[in-house]
């Protein structure tokens, strides 16, 4: 019998926030910037964010966050596999400003090995 197990794995999460209609806007303007990204690895947050950052951030991190990100209406997460290398590609623009980059986590999931 085989399963997966989820293990969090510590990562520095870039953070980006700005005024936006949908997703869609938000990808496209990631997208003019910054073709190369990979967006299945980027997480936008509208509305209510602390149940979603607390999915990423310990709740002093996800209150943090959110106070920073609190003068725009979305949140925009860059995971670290959004990217190739150390370093996000993504640059603040006036649209989307760069507000820092906190410690958080993505999940890893792992194959648990049956008995033989």
């Amino acid at each position: 019998m085989t399963g997966w197990t989820r293990h969090d794995l510590p990562a520095d999460i870039t953070v980006h926030a700005g005024n936006f209609a949908s997703q869609q806007g938000v990808f496209a303007q990631i997208l003019a910037d910054c073709p190369s990204l990979d967006l299945t690895h980027v997480e936008v947050i509208k509305g209510d964010p602390i149940p979603r950052l607390c999915a990423r951030f310990d709740p002093e991190t996800a209150d943090e966050v959110a106070s920073v990100a609190a003068a725009w209406d979305t949140i925009v997460l860059i995971l670290p596999a959004a990217f190739p290398g150390l370093d996000c590609p993504v640059r603040a623009t006036r649209i989307l400003p760069f507000l820092g980059v906190w410690r958080g986590r993505v999940p890893h999931m792992v194959q648990n090995r049956g008995e033989a």
